[in-house]
């Protein structure tokens, strides 16, 4: 079941990224691993690309929390507010594969 918040978080997000809208300062920061179109430059970086929203957002939550061990993910995850994970969940999910 899809939920309207997310489902509005994707299309906002996918509408200003078509309209060539420059991504927040949040997203850009996700850009410099997983790199401007999604697709990770280091082979130990996953790709973000086209993935879908609710398993980004859950990813970070879990790093946030914990339950997923990555150091730097877990720095950068306690930085976030759940609207901007839900942003970058979103932009990254946009982009096409």
């Amino acid at each position: 079941m899809i939920r309207a918040a997310p489902l509005l978080a994707l299309l906002v997000s996918a509408a200003a990224h078509a309209q060539g809208a420059q991504p927040r300062d949040h997203i850009r920061e996700c850009m410099a691993c997983h790199g401007e179109e999604g697709i990770a430059k280091d082979k130990d970086v996953p790709h973000l690309a086209g993935q879908n929203f609710e398993y980004l957002l859950k990813q970070m939550h879990d790093f946030r929390a914990g339950r997923r061990a990555h150091r730097e993910m877990r720095v950068m995850s306690r930085q976030m507010t759940d609207a901007e994970m839900r942003e970058i969940a979103a932009f990254f999910a946009s982009l096409p594969r």
